[in-house]
This record gives structure tokens, C-alpha cells and sequence, in this order.
């Protein structure tokens, strides 16, 4: 069976969709769903002649990035195989030590401490190969690169409605979704806020991306709120402001921060790209925040959330502080290979040392994603993932004095510096979901545009 390539177009945001919905697949179950998803639909893409061309092309294009992805890709894979205890002896001194510690006469270990969970960070790393491959093949053209930000900013909408109007009504459980903590937050179908509120930011920003992709395909220097009205850039605007409202209301301050970023970035880029302060794209962005401003102060309060912000304190962060600090030992213990992909609350449970009135406190994340990542894949890993980071790098610099280059640079860019100080405080990074819409974003940089 052949498929068009609007069909597989659709099958891409369908699968994405049901990948991110749903708590962000932080189940094994959903994982494993949306990875054999993704790897029909690439069978689906070959079958297509033409597309079959194309990805060739993507990947000759892009031949390094790729295969230090297939190199990475082995040391995960690596990682979780059964080697001799003698042999764990010599390449993991730490992990000899742990294996010769627990009381079970086995004679294969790994070099992670925890496979399982590891086998499923491999599975989500093959779904980032697919999305890379074939991502730059199906939404290659303005007009299918606008459908996939407008996709992304209508799900968010969605998500961001449903979340806020649950959270006024007190967040109640039905059979479906099952309300514990944040009961007064927005967390829609996620249970953690800051997780949510990463998942709604991203939405926005694919919105606000939309917007500068019109205005270079309709080459906008002027834009009337009639003509707005007359296109999909009105419903990108209604979808944002409720998408801010949703990102506000879970009072995570870590998404709010990165949120606050985006914007600011858009309104920097308008300013270099219209040549003035006041410009098609500034106002629409200006007009949200006031927007946002006024809908928060009378119906919401948003008072609340600048209490958490002045409520930050070394001393009520003490426990995050703490389990960053546990996280650098454990690097240094296993600094070579990495403890493995998803193992830090196994580390947590054998190595971690309670403090007192704390003996059901239980940790599956470091609470920063560059300390629990170094922790997961070692030295070794993280020199191999610093090449592919450098090699897309230079993949979006190419031709940046072109427009079309320049905007995606420069957004893509500010998106990178966003993620890096939201991770210094949260793991938005290592939840499978989030993790694969925010690959399927950073595949815009291996687009490769057509003469302007």
C-alpha cells in the first residue's frame, strides 16, 4: 500500500498527538505504542518513491549528524548488554562493586543498572532517528510546515481549555484521570505541572513560529486586523492567549520563566527583522501579554504565582539543591559509562542517604536533566551527543543570512537557550513525550528550503 504524502503527513501528527497527550507516554506501555507507530510509518515513507528519494537525500545531506546517531545509538544499546562480572570488574569498577554487593548468583551483568527502563530510553532515541529522517521529507514546503506549528497550536489549545476549566471546577477524578497533587493547578491529562506547562509552551511557540513563516510567505510589512481576520493567523492568536492562560495556571515556575524567554525572543526578532519596535508580529505578541495580564489579574489572580517566585529560597530548595549534589557523586561514581538511562531511582534507592522525617521520600529524577544525563551516559555519552549537538549547530547556521535561515536560527536558537536554564531546575527533558515534540521542532533544522 502506497500513501500519498498528505496522508503520511496526517498519520505523522496523529501519531504525535496521541504521543504527547497522554501524560506525555512517561508509561513503558505508551512508549512501546508510539515507537512501533513511528516505525511503520517510516516503512510507510520508503514504500513512497518518491519520498524514499528524498529521505536518501536528507541523510546524505546530513551524513555525519546521522551517523553519530547510529554511533550513540550503539553505545545506548551498549549499555544494557550482558557482559561476564569479571569483565564489569575492569570497565566499571563502581558497578562491580554494587552487582558484588547484591546477594543473587549471577554471572552476567550489565554496564546499566537498571536495563529495563534503559531499553525504553533506546526505543524513545530510535523514534528521535525516525522523526529526524523523515520529518525534513514530509514538512518541507512552507505551506506543510505551517500545518504542522498550526497542528501543534490548535493540540495545545485543546489541552490548555480542557486543563484550565478542570482546574476551576477543583480538579476532580473520574475513571480516567486520576487527581492526587496540583489540585489546584492546570495539569489537564499530565500530573506534573511543570511537565504540563513545558508541553503548553512548546505549543505556543509553534504558534508564534507559524506567524513568521506567513508573514515571510505572504511577504506581510503591513498587517490590518481585517486581513488577520481573513486568515489562520486570527485563531493562532485566540489559541495562544488560552494557551498562556493554561501555561500561567500551573504556577510552575520553571515554565513560566522559559515561557516569559520565548516571548521575549519573538519581540527581539521582529525588532531585527521589521527594522522597528512597533511591527506586525511585536503587536500581536505585545497585545498577549496585556491580554494575558488583565484576563490573570481579574479572574485568576496571578498573584499566586509570584508568591512561589518570591517564596524561592536556598532553604525550602534544599532538597532539589541536595539531589543535584547526589546526582554529581553519582556521576563521579560511575563517570565512565553512565549508570544507564532511567536508573537514577535505582541509584536513589541504594545510595541516597535519608534525613530524618524523610522515610517515604522517594526520587526518580535529579531535578536538573544535564546532571542526570551525564549520570545516565557517562563521559562516553555525552562526548558522543556533544558532536550531534554541534553538528546540528552548524546545520542551522548554514546560509543564515538568508531570511528563511536567519528566523529559524534564531528562534531554534533562543528555544536551545530556554531549555538550558529550564533544566538547571527541572526534567522536563527526560519525560519520553516532551522529548519527542521537541525533536520533532528541532527537525525544522534540517529542512532544507528552496530557492526564496
Amino acid at each position: 500500500m502506497i500513501l500519498r504524502k498528505n496522508i503520511l503527513q496526517n498519520l505523522f501528527l496523529i501519531i504525535l498527538a496521541i504521543t504527547v497527550s497522554f501524560n506525555a507516554s512517561i508509561n513503558p506501555i505508551l512508549i512501546q505504542f508510539s515507537s512501533i507507530n513511528f516505525i511503520i510509518l517510516f516503512f510507510l515513507c520508503l514504500k513512497n518513491d518518491q519520498l524514499n528519494k528524498k529521505i536518501k537525500e536528507n541523510y546524505i545531506d546530513n551524513k555525519f549528524f546521522f551517523i553519530f546517531f547510529f554511533i550513540y545509538l550503539g553505545y545506548l544499546i551498549l549499555q544494557i548488554i550482558p557482559f561476564p562480572l569479571s569483565l564489569i570488574k575492569i570497565l566499571a569498577p563502581n558497578n562491580y562493586s554494587l552487582y558484588n554487593s547484591i546477594k543473587i548468583d549471577k554471572e552476567l551483568w550489565s554496564l546499566s543498572i537498571n536495563p529495563s527502563n534503559s531499553f525504553f530510553g533506546i526505543l524513545n532515541f530510535i523514534n528521535f532517528f525516525i522523526i529526524f529522517l523523515v520529518f525534513p521529507v514530509l514538512f518541507n514546503r512552507s505551506k506543510y510546515l505551517m500545518k504542522f506549528l498550526f497542528f501543534l497550536c490548535f493540540l495545545g489549545f485543546c489541552h490548555a481549555a480542557f486543563a484550565t476549566y478542570w482546574m476551576l471546577i477543583g480538579n476532580p477524578s473520574i475513571f480516567f484521570i486520576e487527581k492526587i497533587h496540583y489540585l489546584n493547578a492546570s495539569t489537564g491529562f499530565f500530573v506534573n505541572r511543570s511537565v504540563f506547562g513545558t508541553f503548553l509552551f512548546l505549543c505556543a511557540f509553534s504558534g508564534l513560529y507559524y506567524i513568521v513563516v506567513y508573514f515571510q510567505k505572504n511577504q506581510v510589512v503591513n498587517f490590518s486586523f481585517s486581513e488577520q481576520l481573513q486568515s489562520k493567523v486570527f485563531y493562532i492568536r485566540v489559541f495562544v492567549i488560552f494557551l498562556s492562560i493554561g501555561i500561567i495556571t500551573t504556577w510552575s515556575r520553571a515554565a513560566n520563566l522559559s515561557y516569559i524567554i520565548i516571548l521575549l525572543s519573538f519581540l527581539f526578532y521582529s525588532r531585527i527583522t521589521f527594522k522597528k519596535f512597533i511591527n506586525p508580529l511585536s503587536s500581536i505578541i505585545i497585545f498577549i501579554l496585556i491580554f494575558d495580564v488583565l484576563i490573570m489579574a481579574l479572574f485568576f489572580g496571578n498573584a499566586k504565582l509570584i508568591e512561589r517566585y518570591v517564596e524561592t529560597s536556598l532553604l525550602k530548595e534544599a532538597i532539589r539543591l541536595d539531589l543535584q549534589t547526589f546526582g554529581i557523586e553519582q556521576f563521579k561514581n560511575f563517570w565512565l559509562f553512565g549508570y544507564g538511562n532511567g536508573a537514577f531511582g535505582y541509584i536513589f534507592k541504594n545510595f541516597y542517604i535519608l534525613p530524618e522525617n524523610f522515610s517515604d521520600f522517594l526520587a526518580n529524577r535529579v531535578h536538573n536533566d544535564a546532571i542526570e544525563l551525564i549520570g545516565e551516559i557517562g563521559i562516553l555519552g555525552s562526548s558522543i551527543l556533544s558532536f550531534i549537538y554541534l553538528l546540528y549547530v552548524k546545520r542551522i547556521i548554514k546560509n543564515i543570512r538568508e531570511k528563511k535561515q536567519f528566523a529559524r536560527f534564531f528562534l531554534l536558537s533562543s528555544l536551545i537557550i530556554a531549555f538550558t536554564i529550564q533544566s538547571l531546575v527541572d526534567f522536563s527533558l527526560h519525560i519520553p513525550g516532551i522529548l519527542i515534540l521537541i525533536v520533532s521542532i528541532f527537525s525544522i533544522g534540517l529542512i532544507k528550503f528552496g530557492n526564496q
